[in-house]
């Protein structure tokens, strides 16, 4: 005779996973190498390493948060609220601006049902 145990406990850490991936593939330390040392005088540069730090920030709080699809809303939208200053951005306004897009996608996704079988 079978017996079935029903899970109590999700595989929540495949959403932990999913955006720890996404953090990783973001890879921050290609800003630390002393070839773009000089790009950095570039507003340009500037812009697209708050881009990807603002991500990279999200990424890392959703990784964290991630036990629930409830939780990870509950995260977003704390995010969304507090106005968090990044000490290695160059433009707090740049950096704020893609911090609260990334919330904004994520959001979305999660509300759509995109991301449920992060959940299941």
């Amino acid at each position: 005779m079978s017996v079935f145990i029903p899970r109590s406990n999700k595989n929540t850490s495949r959403a932990s996973e999913y955006f720890l991936k996404l953090s990783t593939e973001l890879d921050m330390d290609k800003y630390n190498l002393p070839k773009y040392k000089e790009l950095y005088l570039l507003a340009s540069f500037q812009a697209m390493h708050d881009t990807d730090l603002a991500y990279y920030v999200i990424y890392q709080k959703c990784a964290a948060n991630a036990q629930s699809k409830d939780q990870l809303l509950n995260c977003i939208t704390q995010e969304a609220m507090l106005n968090f200053k990044h000490p290695d951005c160059f433009d707090e306004r740049n950096f704020r601006t893609f911090l609260l897009k990334a919330l904004g996608e994520l959001e979305k996704q999660l509300k759509a049902g995109i991301l449920d079988y992060l959940f299941v």
